[in-house]
């Protein structure tokens, strides 16, 4: 028989990589948060597509390409017009080329401007909180089943 401490091991580390996802999380959450509490509104257009192609082989050896699209963003403050490049890119693309689209931006600095959408805005914190919640919750049961192994012997 074992003595539980494997499994307290693992179930410790991935309890901790749960708690630093939740805490990534939350930065991201409040730091996204922050700037659409203090950014200004307006409608832009959807200018342009730019594709990105990724390369990876699988276990097997099959090469794999994914391309996911990006949007570029064009829209007026203050009397001039500004552009951006969404960081967040879909496959397929999630808009397309004339599109109107609501942006957010710095009024002090609107060349520092985002899609204000909910998952424009929120994706990564949701990815990263929904992995922190799968990760912390697994760790914690395997960090007790194996604390409750050891007390047993």
């Amino acid at each position: 028989m074992h003595n539980g401490r494997p499994l307290t091991l693992v179930g410790a580390i991935f309890a901790l990589a749960g708690l630093v996802l939740l805490g990534v999380t939350v930065a991201l959450t409040a730091s996204t948060a922050s700037f659409l509490a203090s950014a200004q509104r307006t409608e832009g257009t959807v200018t342009g597509l730019t594709a990105r192609t990724t390369t990876s082989r699988d276990s097997d050896g099959y090469t794999r390409r994914s391309t996911t699209w990006y949007p570029t963003v064009e829209f007026t403050a203050g009397g001039r017009q500004y552009s951006f490049q969404s960081s967040t890119g879909n496959n397929p693309p999630a808009y397309r080329e004339g599109e109107g689209v609501p942006v957010a931006y710095d009024p002090g600095n609107p060349s520092d401007a985002r899609i204000s959408t909910f998952w424009s805005a929120f994706l990564a914190p949701v990815i990263t909180g929904g992995l922190g919640a799968v990760f912390a919750s697994i760790g914690t049961i395997l960090f007790v089943l194996g604390r409750r192994s050891a007390k047993k012997r």
